[in-house]
């Protein structure tokens, strides 16, 4: 639980920039003067209220959770240009969260966040042209975009990416981009990345036995078990 931000919107902050502030920090004490500012600019139009109601909603901070009200805020917001809205519905939308499963109309949504440069829409829509259910399987499109977000540092897309060059799954097959992009993942705390390597060096898959550098990527995700408890 996060404790209070102790700043006093009044004479530090804007309303509504406090208002997204509690909400980013998860300041619990302070949802309902948070959501009650929200709600407030929201009606008046504010787009970025908009999208911090339909974060709200979605997550139940402070209210019960209600994915239908998410969605209606993502909605708006999504309709006023809002590319983190746009990514929350798509992500609704390719999953099933709260409406009926439409991969088309994810697509849709995710495209623009994913060509304006957000790697977690550029991952979904990975994930998207990867399964190939609801449209058509596209593996090309597929490592496009997993690249594109690997590039900006997202890990589960660069453990991916890593999984498929070693492989050739996709990609012709190559050992030395496969443990780049599992390093990379690996040291941005993927624990699958980090046992992956650990496993391809202790059993020689795809590089020389290295028991030392085996121990050292399970030792790193031991270490990540531990500073979790």
């Amino acid at each position: 639980m996060h404790e209070d931000s102790g700043i006093p919107f009044e004479s530090q902050m804007e309303p509504l920039e406090w208002a997204k502030f509690i909400i980013r920090t998860r300041s619990e004490k302070n949802y309902a003067s948070a959501f009650s500012i929200l709600s407030a600019q929201a009606n008046k139009g504010s787009v970025d209220a908009e999208f911090y109601l339909g974060l709200i909603y979605s997550r139940g901070q402070g209210v019960k959770k209600d994915l239908s009200a998410a969605k209606h805020w993502f909605e708006l917001a999504s309709k006023d240009g809002n590319l983190g809205a746009m990514y929350f519905l798509g992500k609704m939308y390719s999953k099933g969260y709260g409406v009926e499963k439409n991969i088309k109309k994810a697509i849709e949504l995710l495209n623009t966040p994913a060509t304006m440069g957000d790697p977690r829409a550029q991952y979904e829509l990975g994930l998207i042209y990867f399964d190939g259910g609801g449209t058509e399987k596209d593996l090309h499109a597929a490592v496009r975009w997993f690249t594109s977000a690997s590039e900006s540092g997202h890990s589960e897309a660069q453990f991916v990416l890593g999984q498929l060059y070693k492989t050739g799954y996709g990609v012709e097959k190559n050992i030395d981009k496969a443990l780049n992009w599992l390093t990379s993942a690996a040291m941005n705390r993927h624990r699958g990345a980090q046992i992956l390597l650990g496993n391809m060096y202790e059993m020689g898959d795809g590089v020389p036995v290295d028991k030392d550098e085996a121990e050292r990527w399970y030792a790193m995700e031991d270490a990540e078990v531990i500073s979790a408890l």
